[in-house]
């Protein structure tokens, strides 16, 4: 028996009992590494089936098992005792590469002693061993074009859309292997905003798990109905919901046929989330609300070690589980929640910003509730900002078009400039200085042809206490 058969069980244990993390597994030891044939069997099964969102487990494995082992249901019980924790998996996997290269580089060499010039075929075969040991391996142009049209034939599936046209023509989606890291004040709206992005996701057929460290499952589904249907969140929270029964009711039917899950933990660390995500099959986003309430598996002398570590390995369980993973990060206090923020405005750790692939902010424009969202940060996409409405009665974003954005209507611009406790100053400021207020004050003196609801008209016509009455 090889000495490296007892990490051959037990990576074969860990592919049995937890198949997703075969993605991260791979990328340090390949099938050629392994010295046990059955054992090489179960990984390559694993691999192509968690590749292809094929169930895998001990069962399965047994059954592929039943040519090359004359027990195969007792040659995994064997594997699994013989496997002290699964936690190690990828130190198992880096020792059994290790020695299977040294095995190579040994074998190599006493075949190149008896070639005809054994110095050349000694340097050769070092050469390919050292090309191997750096961590990838020599490709022809051939190669790597056959791997990236393969990756470009897939790409389509494989990206997840926020469900905002505008906010996706930058972002170009998330894919496989991202952390993206969405920054904002308390009470900008991130929280609505992550369950926009799970809610769309899910509508687009995508198992999500929503892990919630703030909110608990009730709490969020009130959120939802009232995205859904007429209801608002005073209603939902004060049970006022009588009026609203029906479209309820309605909302209600429509959510529970999505594929989304809803995990509210406390003081959740990564390997509990990856728990989770292992329970859910095909897993396709998780999103994390927000990563400052999150436990370090191991703790480290400061909060923003902790944070970078969190990131760290975020980011390897995205690669791992082969999924975008979306979490929110609060912003430093210094920090105005109507100030468009930076990337050095991430609070505790700048490790989020070097393991985020995709950073994105969000603040108030103006107490109307219009948000920006800033893409600061995309390694395969575009920069810029993109304008929101954001409802706070029924928790949901909406974009502004760029046509909305450069005008408002008559009524719009009267219900912004009153509503306020101020409207005097309001008048002066949204009403006087601007051509919108001015196109507005004429259609209300009817010097204008366009058509003004008559709520908005008469109400204007009723202010006399403010400045926008000499406009009259």
């Amino acid at each position: 028996m090889h000495d490296t058969s007892s990490l051959e069980y037990s990576l074969t244990a860990t592919v049995c009992l937890e198949p997703k993390r075969v993605l991260q597994l791979r990328q340090i030891v390949s099938v050629e590494d392994f010295s046990v044939p059955a054992c090489a069997a179960v990984f390559d099964a694993a691999d192509s089936a968690v590749s292809r969102g094929k169930a895998f487990d001990a069962n399965i494995a047994a059954d592929g098992l039943r040519s090359a082992v004359d027990d195969p249901r007792r040659f995994l019980a064997d594997c699994i005792d013989a496997t002290p924790t699964l936690a190690n998996a990828e130190e198992y996997a880096r020792l059994l590469h290790r020695h299977a290269a040294e095995k190579r580089l040994r074998d190599g060499v006493l075949a190149a002693l008896d070639e005809e010039n054994p110095a050349a075929a000694v340097a050769e075969v070092c050469k390919a061993h050292l090309l191997n040991s750096t961590g990838g391996r020599l490709k022809t142009i051939s190669q790597a074009l056959i791997e990236t049209m393969s990756q470009l034939s897939a790409r389509e599936t494989q990206r997840i859309n926020t469900g905002f046209p505008l906010l996706d023509s930058k972002l170009k989606g998330f894919e496989a292997g991202q952390l993206v890291i969405i920054g904002a004040r308390p009470g900008v709206g991130k929280s609505a905003f992550l369950l926009d992005i799970a809610e769309s996701a899910a509508r687009a057929g995508n198992e999500t798990l929503f892990v919630s460290l703030e909110m608990s499952a009730a709490e969020l589904t009130e959120r939802l109905l009232a995205r859904r249907s007429a209801a608002t969140m005073d209603q939902l929270i004060d049970r006022n919901v009588e009026s609203n029964w029906d479209s309820i009711a309605a909302a209600s039917t429509r959510l529970e046929r999505l594929p989304l899950h809803f995990w509210d933990k406390p003081a959740a660390t990564v390997s509990k989330i990856r728990g989770a995500a292992a329970t859910i099959q095909n897993l396709r986003l998780i999103v994390i609300d927000y990563l400052g309430l999150m436990q370090a598996d191991c703790r480290a002398d400061s909060r923003n070690l902790e944070l970078g570590q969190i990131s760290r390995d975020l980011k390897n369980l995205a690669s791992e589980l082969q999924i975008p993973i979306v979490a929110a990060a609060q912003l430093n206090r210094g920090v105005s929640d109507t100030e468009r923020p930076t990337l050095l405005s991430l609070r505790d750790s700048g490790e989020l910003e070097q393991n985020g692939s995709k950073v994105l902010f969000l603040w108030k424009i103006d107490e109307f509730g219009t948000v920006g969202v800033s893409v600061a940060k995309n390694r395969r996409g575009r920069q810029g900002v993109v304008q929101m409405r954001f409802d706070g009665e029924h928790q949901r974003f909406t974009e502004l078009s760029k046509s909305r954005k450069k005008s408002r209507g008559a009524a719009d611009f009267w219900r912004m400039a009153h509503e306020p406790k101020n409207p005097a100053a309001n008048c002066n400021r949204l009403w006087r200085p601007t051509i919108q207020g001015i196109r507005a004050v004429a259609v209300l003196q009817g010097r204008s042809r366009r058509k003004v609801p008559e709520s908005g008209a008469s109400a204007f016509s009723s202010c006399d206490s403010c400045p926008c009455k000499a406009a009259r």
